[in-house]
């Protein structure tokens, strides 16, 4: 779709929002204000901004809607499209190009401020070369708080709200400020016992360390009423930046707070937040900067969250615990596809097991080699070192050598969910027997849909295709819908089988999540067989454009699709 926008004075958003802690919990005010209302502010006085497509339908009142169709609990492709042009138009700084979704709007803000190239497989951004020299410009006053904000959002992308403070001594100012406030509302008897026992917690909170951070609501309908510890603390900490940010324009002095609005579903209603002590960041080790922020994404990608109405509930506390403090470094993947995704075609025809069978050996090959596994490859050499065998008295006849070494195992995930035929099933089963056989190894095995199977370690090794149909008859197959989250939730939370060749045979008829999800890196994607080629490349497609902002080389993981 054609945007034109006439008349409209091109917009730098700020995140910087209160909302009232009386009444029913209504973000969306605060919404229409802070997104809406700075992208429709005309140029000239005298007429309205107006935004319009290419047939001249107009979409003024539109915008509100057009975000907030970014926002949702899937990866709307034909929204962020439209979304992201409308915003490459009326902002300052917006890339329409850019591989983040739209509810990282704020980071692209800031990288496009600061002419910082979006992340991405060539682009890489870390703690060494950039969140640790960012912090070290925002001390120095080299550099404002968006460089330090897009380095962070940029490296790491968490999916929360934060909030930056200079130092350990600029935060213990905003517990002062805080405990008087504090003190007027519960003399004036308008707050919860409840929130103020959790607010005298929080003033009891230090900030020595890299970052402190908080649980505040297990969904969004939680901690919404009237003066609750969500609403009260994040309304507090947003008057307490503006006022900051007022006294330092007053006075000329620089600001030591500020806000990080790494996703704007968070910005507006925050499930958990994540306090930052600059200081701490320019004086750290890389290590210890990325294993905290590694830290923190662990605990927001976590299916446990634990929300205390009693106690502060700290958003770490447990990945800390189970760790003991170890330090976790983000390891080299190997198999990684390269970046070429972009850039890659699809096939005009499907597959032949051929085709499937090369691809799946370039991926294997690229892995490298494992200690055991049961994909056992066997290499026979001749060399002089040791006599042959049938001559063993004749120095001059080389003897063999035969070294084992093992690749990297097997694991087929098939999609037997309820779009998937029992004519696909065989085809894609009969399939995978024949690679199987070709490469001469054992392979694991699970069926998913809605739910997902029993593992099952299927005997494939030097026995005949009807052995090992039987074998694979024996399988329970599950029914019902799509869900592909769980396969990389399983595999995510076994080191073992992440490093496995993980592949997943399936229609790709879903839809990935909005938000940043962990996709395991060595998950590839085969099509299933007996489907309309035309189709599968249709929906193929469509899964690959709404699963850049996870794994921007998703297209290079689809075997026998691509060229």
């Amino acid at each position: 779709m054609t945007i034109i926008v006439t008349n409209q004075k091109p917009a730098v958003l700020d995140a910087v929002h209160t909302i009232s802690c009386t009444g029913d919990y209504d973000p969306m005010p605060a919404i229409q204000q802070t997104l809406v209302d700075p992208l429709l502010q005309p140029l000239s006085p005298n007429a309205p901004a107006t935004i319009t497509d290419a047939s001249g339908t107009d979409l003024t009142g539109d915008v509100s809607d057009l975000i907030m169709s970014c926002l949702g609990g899937t990866m709307n492709t034909s929204a962020e499209q439209i979304t992201k042009e409308l915003l490459g138009q009326t902002m300052v700084n917006y890339d329409q190009a850019t591989p983040l979704p739209v509810g990282e709007l704020f980071a692209t803000q800031a990288g496009q401020q600061n002419k910082l190239p979006a992340p991405s497989a060539r682009v890489l951004y870390t703690a060494q070369n950039d969140v640790i020299p960012a912090a070290k410009g925002l001390l120095a006053g080299s550099a404002d708080e968006s460089s330090f904000f897009a380095s962070i959002a940029y490296a790491y992308h968490p999916n929360t709200l934060g909030f930056w403070f200079q130092s350990s001594a600029a935060f213990d100012g905003f517990k002062i400020w805080l405990n008087q406030q504090t003190q007027t509302m519960a003399s004036a008897n308008v707050m919860p016992p409840g929130t103020l026992r959790l607010l005298t917690d929080f003033t009891k909170l230090s900030l020595k360390g890299l970052t402190e951070s908080l649980l505040l609501r297990k969904d969004d309908a939680d901690g919404n009423d009237e003066f609750s510890f969500a609403r009260l603390l994040i309304h507090m900490l947003m008057t307490y930046v503006e006022q900051q940010r007022n006294q330092a324009a007053a006075s000329s002095t620089t600001l030591d707070v500020g806000i990080l609005p790494f996703t704007v579903g968070e910005l507006f209603c925050p499930r958990s937040m994540v306090l930052v002590n600059v200081e701490a960041h320019a004086r750290a080790t890389a290590p210890k900067v990325m294993g905290e922020w590694n830290l923190i994404n662990q605990s927001l990608a976590s299916p446990v969250k634990v929300v205390s109405n009693a106690a502060l509930s700290k958003l770490t506390s447990l990945p800390r615990a189970a760790t003991k403090a170890a330090a976790m470094g983000a390891k080299q993947q190997p198999g990684q596809p390269g970046s070429r995704s972009a850039q890659v075609k699809f096939r005009k025809q499907p597959p032949s097991k051929l085709d499937l069978f090369k691809d799946i050996t370039r991926v294997l090959r690229r892995m490298g080699k494992v200690n055991k596994s049961q994909n056992v490859f066997r290499m026979t050499k001749t060399t002089f070192l040791k006599a042959n065998r049938r001559d063993p008295d004749d120095y001059n006849k080389p003897g063999r050598i035969t070294s084992v070494q093992y690749m990297p195992d097997l694991h087929v995930y098939i999609d037997t969910s309820g779009s998937i035929s029992e004519e696909n099933y065989q085809e894609a089963v009969l399939m995978l027997i024949r690679i199987a056989k070709k490469l001469n190894v054992n392979l694991y095995f699970n069926s998913f849909s809605h739910i997902l199977s029993q593992e099952t370690l299927l005997k494939v090794e030097n026995k005949a295709m009807r052995q090992i149909w039987k074998e694979f008859r024996k399988v329970p197959k599950v029914t019902g819908g799509t869900e592909f989250k769980q396969v990389w939730d399983y595999i995510n939370a076994s080191p073992k089988r992440k490093r496995r060749l993980s592949l997943m045979i399936t229609d790709f008829e879903w839809t990935p999540p909005a938000m940043r999800e962990d996709h395991p890196p060595n998950l590839y994607y085969a099509p299933c067989s007996a489907m309309a080629w035309s189709f599968m490349i249709s929906l193929a497609k469509c899964y690959a454009d709404a699963m850049q902002h996870i794994d921007p080389s998703i297209r290079q993981k689809l075997l026998g699709m691509v060229v």
